[in-house]
């Protein structure tokens, strides 16, 4: 229902309020861990416009503010030891939790193993995020490009030391279109008994 008035409505003034985003990070597969896609925390604004004596140790205090702010994952994924169990296509995952999720992840840069995702190896992978609460769930996929495109996942492991948890999350399927179900993405719950508890 629209409703009108005899009387002009009074203007508001309201005052803008600036939200600073700073990143000071790289985002590329070979440099620092390997992310080309991050979440970034705002920060005071005191951090943003500092004083050119004092930038080394502001750029010190604004690395930790937004580490106070900030989660780190450390994601293990296992490829299963099957005939063409690897995979060439481009792998993603988001991490589910009782707050909130991560968003889409693309796991570009393994720690460990140049050529990810191959036949039987694990792959380890970073992951920052704002705090999402207790890990529930997972879903891992990929986009299916590539000569080899089909994937056999074993298992995800995912280390959160600010939880104090290390979650296994089984999988023990394909993703491949012509495998299985057909499935290129699938979600994951983790195994209670396999969950390893710690001081966070």
């Amino acid at each position: 229902r629209l409703l009108t008035s005899r009387t002009a409505p009074r203007e508001q003034t309201v005052a803008p309020f600036l939200y600073y985003f700073p990143c000071q990070r790289w985002l590329a597969v070979e440099e620092d861990d390997g992310q080309i896609v991050r979440e970034l925390v705002p920060v005071d604004e005191a951090f943003v416009k500092k004083d050119s004596e004092n930038e080394g140790q502001s750029l010190a205090t604004l690395g930790l503010e937004q580490k106070a702010k900030s989660t780190t994952y450390t994601v293990k994924v296992k490829t299963g030891d099957k005939k063409n169990a690897g995979t060439d296509a481009n792998v993603f995952i988001t991490l589910y939790g009782s707050k909130d999720d991560t968003g889409i992840v693309s796991l570009k840069a393994s720690k460990i193993n140049k050529n990810k995702f191959e036949r039987g190896k694990v792959d380890e992978f970073t992951v920052e995020s704002v705090d999402i609460g207790d890990l529930k769930k997972i879903k891992i996929g990929h986009d299916n490009k590539g000569n080899s495109t089909g994937w056999f996942l074993e298992w995800v492991e995912i280390d959160a030391p600010s939880l104090g948890q290390c979650l296994k999350f089984p999988c023990g399927r394909w993703l491949d279109k012509s495998e299985d179900d057909g499935a290129i993405e699938r979600i994951i719950f983790p195994a209670e008994l396999q969950t390893t508890e710690y001081i966070p």
